[in-house]
C-alpha cells in the first residue's frame, strides 16, 4: 500500500545533500529541492505497489528517490520488461510532456520512495523559480537523450 511522507520526514531520513547526486536534480538549488519536496507528493511504496498502468493519464512524472520502479510494456501478447528506474531517474515524463496516456505499467520492485511532480507543480516551478526550471528541463532532456541512444543501440544490436 502506497503511503505519503512529509518533506520534513524525507529530509530527516536522507538529508538534502543526498538528492544533489540525483541526475534529475543535478545543479538545482537548495530552494528548488525544498520547493519540489514541499509541494510535490512524496510516496512510500512497497514491492509490487503500482505507480501507474497502461492507459492512465500522463498528467505527472515521478522521480525515484530511493528503491526501484520496473517498467513493462505489452508486446506480442505478453508483458515485456523494458527497464528499471533507480535513484535519481524519472519515469513518466515522456507521457506528460507528450500529452498522451501511459504506454506501459510501472510498479515498485522493492520498497521505493518517489516524488510525484504534477503538471501543475511543473508549471508553478517554471513561474516561481524559472532558472531552476530550466536546469530541471535540461536534466530531463539529457535523461531522455540517454534512453533514446540506449534504445537505438539495442535496436542496432538486434539486427
Amino acid at each position: 500500500m502506497t503511503a505519503q511522507i512529509t518533506s520534513a520526514q524525507l529530509l530527516e531520513r536522507y538529508g538534502l545533500d543526498y538528492f544533489k547526486n540525483a541526475s534529475t536534480f543535478g545543479a538545482l538549488t537548495d530552494d528548488a529541492l525544498h520547493y519540489l519536496f514541499d509541494k510535490g507528493d512524496l510516496l512510500q511504496m512497497e514491492s509490487g505497489d503500482e505507480l501507474f498502468r497502461i492507459g492512465d493519464a500522463g498528467d505527472c512524472f515521478y522521480v525515484i528517490l530511493d528503491g526501484c520502479i520496473g517498467f513493462h510494456k505489452p508486446c506480442q501478447r505478453k508483458q515485456t520488461h523494458i527497464r528499471d528506474y533507480e535513484f535519481g531517474t524519472e519515469v513518466g515524463f515522456v507521457a506528460m510532456i507528450g500529452l498522451h496516456s501511459r504506454v506501459g505499467d510501472a510498479a515498485a520492485t522493492k520498497p521505493t520512495l518517489v516524488l510525484k511532480v504534477s503538471c501543475h507543480l511543473f508549471s508553478e516551478l517554471q513561474q516561481d523559480l524559472p532558472n531552476d526550471f530550466g536546469v530541471l528541463l535540461l536534466n530531463l532532456s539529457r535523461e531522455m537523450s540517454r534512453r533514446l541512444r540506449d534504445a537505438d543501440n539495442r535496436l542496432a544490436e538486434a539486427e
